[in-house]
């Protein structure tokens, strides 16, 4: 989220949540009449696939509104969990939506394959192959047109034209197999062997995409825990922060890096050294920490854990629970 202004005000975000809602709803519909049409479940997967990503993409852009605005005092890091809960329900119904249909491919084969209107299918692998690379080439220019640098508009459009392309990749192939299906004619032979090309193009869709959304709902699982699995982070972050930590004499330290939703989470804390010159203020915020501490401890039978940062500079404040900054 930019410093200046709220994401969700950002024109080139609202752009490209907007065609991944109204572009994965044509296809949906597109994929479900062409599926039951051409009785090719490949094509039905699809379509199924398109209509969850275009209701992702409306709870994508109400979440983007809701964390544009000031959080609530009643529930203050109920938000930040908005982005990763949404991942886990995308990944986790994703997951299950490949399920489903790698069950049915196996039980089509058992059954001895399923007859597909070959050129029905052609047709609808060539709209979605056009209609895939032409949305992809768009989020791809609202990406280049956003001036704004540290947008997550840039991610977001750069993740959108790739979901496009892949999709007109999935269209193409398509295309490509059902033509060979469609040229290799009506003699019986070639029917009862080529009964078998749906019901395969299924599981091989299956064995290669259901890596991603497992890989969604495992990061936002990890999200949900403030747990980062990206050890890479951590170590960059580390790196950043070594030149300033040495300029305080300091015995021993504990940095801990975590990702909450969209804000990145660095927790550092430096045990001062006796020859530090700041240990008598330090020495003196540590006594009011205790006293806090000792007040919660006598009160509350839950386990907690108290973070203090004793600061003059409101805008510190802000940086620290990750909020918008406000102006100097």
């Amino acid at each position: 989220m930019s410093p200046s202004a709220p994401d969700s005000a950002n024109p080139a975000t609202e752009k490209i949540l907007w065609v991944a809602i109204w572009g994965n709803l044509a296809l949906a519909g597109l994929g479900l009449l062409f599926g039951l049409g051409t009785r090719s479940h490949v094509i039905l997967l699809d379509g199924v696939l398109s209509g969850l990503n275009s209701l992702i993409a409306v709870m994508a852009r109400q979440v983007n509104h809701r964390l544009a605005q000031p959080q609530s005092d009643r529930l203050p890091f109920a938000d930040a969990a908005l982005e990763p809960l949404l991942e886990v329900l995308r990944g986790a119904v994703s997951v299950v939506v490949y399920g489903f249909a790698g069950l049915a491919a196996i039980a089509a084969l058992g059954s001895g394959g399923r007859t597909v209107r070959a050129a029905f299918a052609v047709l609808y692998g060539a709209v979605v192959a056009l209609g895939g690379m032409i949305l992809a080439n768009y989020q791809g220019k609202q990406v280049q047109d956003d001036a704004e640098p540290s947008s997550p508009s840039l991610s977001l459009g750069a993740v959108d034209a790739r979901h496009w392309f892949i999709e007109g990749t999935m269209g193409l192939a398509i295309a490509l197999v059902f033509g060979v299906v469609f040229m290799a004619g009506d003699t019986d032979q070639a029917q009862a062997l080529l009964a078998y090309v749906d019901p395969l193009f299924v599981l091989g869709v299956v064995w290669l995409s259901v890596r991603t959304p497992w890989g969604w709902a495992k990061q936002g699982w990890f999200e949900m825990l403030e747990r980062s699995a990206d050890r890479r982070l951590q170590q960059r972050i580390r790196k950043l922060l070594d030149r300033p930590i040495r300029l305080i004499p300091h015995e021993s330290e504990v940095l801990r890096v975590g990702r909450f939703g969209r804000v990145i989470y660095i927790q550092l804390y430096l045990i001062v050294s006796p020859q530090n010159e700041l240990t008598r203020q330090v020495l003196a915020h540590d006594r009011i920490r205790q006293l806090m501490y000792d007040h919660l401890n006598e009160a509350l039978s839950d386990a907690f854990a108290l973070e203090v940062v004793i600061t003059s500079d409101r805008r510190w404040a802000e940086r620290a629970i990750g909020e918008i900054q406000s102006p100097p």
